[in-house]
């Protein structure tokens, strides 16, 4: 295989990781967000044990499932299982390549466009989960302001 080829590769490669690597992250905060809002709501009434640490440590799968309790977009909920899939499959297949499709500039090239194609498919889904992020955050921030002030 070309080292141009196997860098281009690599490059759409870590890219898509990262990204799905994003989409967990920034579900993450997502979460710890409703969590505070749900905490400075009901605190008064009943205690809110979650914490970090209840969040920080989920992969993936469960961060959606998690996810789609705090959120109406189904398409968005549909769309994050799926890229589930896609980052288990880059994750634990992606490297796997016989010697003969790597000396094959034709398939290198094809398995580059696909896997541009899931790494830019991972960033939109990031930028939707992104925009619930700063929802979330200014409903939070709401929330705060009205509990400063002694509404409820």
């Amino acid at each position: 295989m070309s080292k141009d080829l196997e860098s281009a590769y690599s490059n759409e490669l870590h890219r898509a990781l990262e990204n799905f690597q994003f989409i967990e992250e920034t579900l993450k905060m997502c979460l710890l967000s409703a969590i505070d809002i749900a905490r400075i709501r009901v605190s008064p009434h009943f205690p809110l044990k979650y914490n970090v640490k209840d969040v920080s440590n989920l992969p993936l799968g469960p961060l959606v499932k998690a996810f789609a309790k705090i959120n109406n977009d189904t398409d968005l909920q549909n769309d994050l299982r799926n890229v589930t899939k896609e980052r288990n499959q880059v994750a634990h297949r992606s490297l796997l390549f016989t010697i003969g499709q790597l000396e094959d500039p034709d398939h290198m090239s094809e398995a580059t466009l696909k896997m541009k194609g899931i790494a830019e498919h991972a960033k939109e889904i990031h930028d939707r989960v992104l925009n619930v992020r700063y929802e979330l955050v200014r409903a939070l921030n709401k929330v705060r302001r009205e509990h400063e002030k002694g509404e409820h």
